[in-house]
């Protein structure tokens, strides 16, 4: 497998963020320069990642889902969502989906054992991911699924049209099942448009930087729970935790939510 590692990758700029070791110089060039866009960029990432995992938790112990779909799965970390999960309900399976060949490669080595499944697909193709977990017997298609798309729907342009996807997906599993969603938001619409160039510029394909509105669409039909859709760092922090958050245009916006 050959990498061109000129080309910048979202999943190792995001492992780069989180002070991970898997990323190029291409990488840190594109994230210093977003940065330079959205100066708390850093911050945002590890925000989400541990929103991603407070998700998690909350949908394992509180409303009792045991399978799970991470979209967009990205370069393991310290902590992985079937680790999380199986801290609360030790059957709990999870599907990690991307294509980044990086990502799948360090993926089946690192996470690939019982009850998890990675599949290299793009997340868009509902189809082909929903008929290869009904295949290998993995999902149980009338139990609820917690639905991951965190730090993820960024990556799909919007003549793609994510809100359809991800509404058919939610369409397709069982209720109660929950939807995830973190995504980079500001209100400046000169800077999302600087900030979705530039990365499309610097990864090669479409970005998407949205508004609040926008990511809010992603949950028409659902039921808000644990907390409000909104600045992620705020959804069920820890015990005690005193958010200190600089008051700055961007944010990681997003939230968890049922379907009836």
């Amino acid at each position: 497998m050959e990498i061109d590692v000129r080309q910048a990758s979202d999943a190792r700029v995001y492992n780069f963020l989180l002070g991970g070791t898997d990323h190029y110089r291409s990488d840190r060039e594109a994230s210093r320069r977003l940065a330079e866009q959205a100066p708390n960029i850093r911050q945002l990432a590890r925000l989400s990642r541990q929103f991603l995992l407070r998700a998690v938790r909350y949908l394992a112990v509180d409303c009792r889902i045991g399978q799970f779909l991470d979209h967009g799965a990205g370069l393991p970390v310290r902590e992985n969502v079937h680790q999380v999960a199986r801290r609360a309900h030790k059957a709990a399976r999870v599907v990690y989906i991307d294509n980044d060949p990086v990502v799948v490669a360090h993926a089946r080595m690192m996470l690939d054992e019982d009850r998890t499944l990675v599949l290299d697909a793009d997340m868009l193709d509902t189809d082909w991911v929903l008929s290869r977990c009904q295949r290998a017997g993995f999902l149980d298609r009338q139990a609820p699924v917690g639905v991951l798309f965190v730090s993820a729907l960024h990556c799909i342009a919007d003549d793609q049209d994510p809100w359809r996807h991800v509404k058919d997906l939610m369409e397709r599993v069982p209720s109660g099942s929950c939807l995830v969603v973190s995504h980079l938001v500001s209100d400046d619409a000169v800077g999302r448009e600087e900030a979705s160039c530039l990365m499309q510029q610097l990864t090669g394909h479409p970005w998407a930087v949205r508004s609040p509105a926008e990511v809010d669409r992603f949950f028409d039909g659902l039921r808000p729970v644990g907390g409000p859709i909104g600045d992620v760092a705020r959804w069920k922090p820890a015990p005690g935790l005193k958010l200190k958050l600089a008051e700055l245009p961007w944010i990681a916006y997003g939230g968890v939510a049922r379907k009836p």
